[in-house]
């Protein structure tokens, strides 16, 4: 996080979707804190501020913060997604707990159910467990829950599961057997009843698109001065999720317009991608993750001589609008079987800030500034190349080509 955001996000004080903590950062007290945002749709925990905005620091703080990320799965249950990140404020080291919405609530530490109330993590009373129960129970099943169909266990690349299994003991969030395959799976939501769910075949599956075509991304590169549909490249990633995301960085290399030159004041010459390879990065990643895969369709990438647009099925949650994406939003993952897989691989870096990522990038490479749009159908995100003008990045645009 960008020093003047963290600094906002003090001053902002405490509040439902904020909590300060200067004093204690023992993994009960974080838990139930956690588990408190977990149950009431997302917010930030910060460690070693005082409740009124005061600078207190965290000592040792890289191994609290191991500590934490080590302890906090036994403790929360279901097991969610969170991110615990160490950051330099005013010559001090404070921790930063994102946690987004948990899809899977009531979360229970130690046999309690924890909820926010104004600025107070507190236990939740009765009506507030029956709203958390009735909601669960009307949200219905999540598509990456569902078992899939015509797929069994032997259809997932298992030296990739283990490839995530052994990322998983490396960052500690994971206690079980290092070879517990089906343990590790089940405890990730990816085996049910015996079977493996879609999400399981998306992110594992040998041949994902036999059962599930919505997995496929495509990558379209119009030619130099022309428009229509009549693509230089279109080609197809059929691959798991994990192996497509391996994958893209170097098609995107090889096809999306080489690199910018530019001359300093004292006439040195720099060369550099026209578009941030990390912007990119996010983008994709943040369409795949986050898409609607109860839609068919796939994820596309188009490129032509003034923009990239990373296009997918799906709109964005009813609590955000595009303009939100780029500022400090709430997290509300579509997807977080596969965010948290994605997350392990370190494919996903910081929780929920990916799209302010993506503006920082742009800004830094002094691009004009990205521009999202949503309907109920598709989302999609725009980076414009310098060639286009900053004039560009104001006019309208269709929800995509395709």
């Amino acid at each position: 996080m960008m020093v003047s955001d963290l600094r906002k996000l003090i001053q902002s004080g405490e509040g439902e979707h904020i909590e300060f903590k200067g004093g204690t950062t023992s993994p009960e007290s974080v838990a139930r804190s956690i588990c408190a945002f977990l149950n009431i749709g997302g917010g930030q925990l910060l460690l070693g501020v005082g409740d009124q905005g005061q600078i207190l620091g965290v000592s040792e703080a890289e191994t609290k913060a191991r500590t934490l990320r080590a302890d906090l799965p036994t403790l929360i249950s279901p097991r969610a997604l969170w991110n615990v990140e160490q950051v330099r404020f005013e010559e001090q080291d404070l921790l930063l707990i994102d946690i987004p919405e948990g899809q899977d609530k009531p979360y229970v530490v130690e046999g309690a159910i924890y909820f926010r109330r104004g600025g107070r993590t507190v236990h939740a009373n009765r009506d507030e467990i029956g709203q958390l129960i009735y909601q669960r129970g009307h949200r219905g099943q999540r598509w990456e829950r569902q078992l899939s169909m015509g797929a069994d266990r032997e259809d997932l690349d298992e030296h990739l599961v283990l490839e995530t299994l052994r990322l998983a003991v490396q960052s500690q969030r994971w206690q079980g057997a290092p070879d517990d395959r089906t343990g590790f799976l089940t405890s990730l939501g990816l085996i049910e009843r015996g079977g493996v769910t879609n999400a399981a075949v998306l992110l594992y599956g040998k041949t994902p698109s036999r059962t599930l075509p919505q997995a496929r991304v495509r990558l379209l590169v119009m030619p130099e001065g022309k428009t229509g549909n009549r693509y230089q490249v279109d080609r197809l990633f059929e691959r798991c999720l994990l192996q497509t995301a391996m994958e893209l960085p170097g098609a995107l290399t090889l096809h999306v317009g080489g690199v910018e030159s530019r001359f300093s004041k004292d006439w040195q010459r720099s060369d550099r991608p026209i578009y941030p390879m990390t912007a990119l990065r996010e983008g994709i990643m943040n369409a795949l993750v986050h898409r609607d895969y109860a839609l068919s369709g796939s994820t596309v990438v188009a490129v032509s001589q003034d923009e990239l647009q990373i296009s997918n099925p799906g709109g964005l949650p009813n609590e955000l609008k595009p303009s939100d994406l780029k500022k400090r939003h709430p997290s509300l993952p579509r997807n977080p079987d596969v965010a948290h897989v994605c997350f392990l691989h370190g494919l996903i870096e910081k929780v929920g800030r990916g799209t302010q990522r993506i503006v920082e990038d742009c800004r830094e490479a002094e691009l004009p500034e990205p521009k999202w749009q949503s309907s109920s159908f598709e989302t999609t995100l725009t980076l414009y190349s310098p060639h286009a003008g900053a004039g560009n990045a104001e006019r309208e645009l269709g929800s995509g080509p395709f």
